[in-house]
């Protein structure tokens, strides 16, 4: 079991926060014992799909299912696309944003770019308070050295990602979308971020999809994502909670 103290959550949505993910060997006993002693204002469980047994735990326990995530990964294996979606594929270019581009991707996000994850969906949190925290984000992944890169169309740009390589050619998409006004017409279910990959010499890239998003899960499959895992996610409001 790995317990982490989400001190990053603070500045970002006000509460104190423990993101708690069950491991394959847990026993039951010593979860219950370290859910109970955990003395934070918010809890995040992630319970692997094989720990079917922890789900009535935690729900015992007063905890809330929220979304669950899977993680998929691309081998950089080529893809066969429908006419119009490859010409579109085609047409859709790749570079590297500047400090402009990231102020409009800020801007983006506060106009609702991303409206299905768990603290979006959770009426504890406001909309302003999921919206900054994403912003916030993306903030820490630049510090970090994450590299930011958008999809430019036409001469303008239509969406982002986030690309890190973790090892041995492994790389991360950590956050990405289309914006809201250039979802129509079928660019919403372009994905291009293996390309980017390939071309930074990688081997495969990872990133993970809430089930609260079936557009996302969907685009990425078409994309030539295979899932590999999905962990079931519960939250708590321990102490202060609406009534």
């Amino acid at each position: 079991m790995n317990v982490v103290n989400a001190v990053w959550e603070k500045r970002n949505i006000g509460v104190d926060t423990a993101e708690v993910t069950i491991e394959e060997a847990d026993d039951v006993q010593t979860i219950k014992d370290t859910l109970n002693n955990l003395e934070v204002e918010y809890i995040v469980v992630k319970v692997p799909s094989s720990r079917s047994d922890v789900l009535f735990l935690v729900q015992n326990m007063g905890y809330y299912y929220i979304e669950d995530m899977i993680g998929v990964v691309h081998d950089l294996h080529d893809i066969c696309l429908p006419p119009i979606q490859k010409r579109l594929y085609d047409a859709i270019e790749i570079g590297v944003m500047d400090d402009n581009d990231i102020n409009i991707l800020y801007d983006e996000i506060r106009k609702g770019l991303f409206d299905s994850d768990r603290v979006f969906l959770d009426p504890f949190f406001s909309k302003e308070q999921a919206r900054n925290r994403y912003i916030n984000w993306v903030m820490d992944e630049a510090k970090r050295g994450t590299e930011l890169l958008k999809y430019v169309y036409k001469g303008k740009t239509i969406g982002f990602f986030g690309l890190r390589e973790q090892r041995n050619g492994e790389f991360t998409s950590f956050l990405g979308g289309i914006y809201l006004e250039s979802r129509r017409g079928g660019i919403g279910s372009i994905v291009k971020v293996p390309q980017a990959v390939r071309e930074r010499g990688g081997k495969k890239v990872r990133t993970s999809v809430s089930t609260n998003n079936p557009g996302q899960v969907r685009s990425l499959i078409m994309n030539g994502y295979i899932p590999e895992s999905i962990i079931h996610t519960f939250i708590k409001h321990s102490k202060g909670e609406k009534k």
